[in-house]
């Protein structure tokens, strides 16, 4: 079964038009300066939201402004004091 999303968003984002390559660095050895780069471009994009929602179960890149390690930590409910 095929879900339909929209993603007519993508359209206003702040990247569109730019190399993917900024957003997809290698996970390996990402570079800080063009991780930096690209969270610049996304810190300007009126679809922060949308992206980052989007982008909330991927593997790989910079979606609305938050690696892949930081969208994982996000996902993660803080851990609860003990009483």
């Amino acid at each position: 079964m095929m879900v339909d999303r929209d993603d007519s968003w993508y359209r206003l984002a702040a990247c569109t038009g730019l190399p993917t390559a900024l957003f997809f660095p290698d996970p390996t050895r990402p570079d800080p300066a063009s991780v930096a780069e690209a969270k610049t471009v996304c810190g300007r994009c009126p679809v922060v939201e949308q992206c980052r929602d989007a982008g909330a179960s991927e593997a790989h890149g910079i979606w609305g402004g938050l690696t892949a390690s930081e969208r994982h930590a996000v996902d993660r409910p803080a851990p609860q004091e003990a009483a």
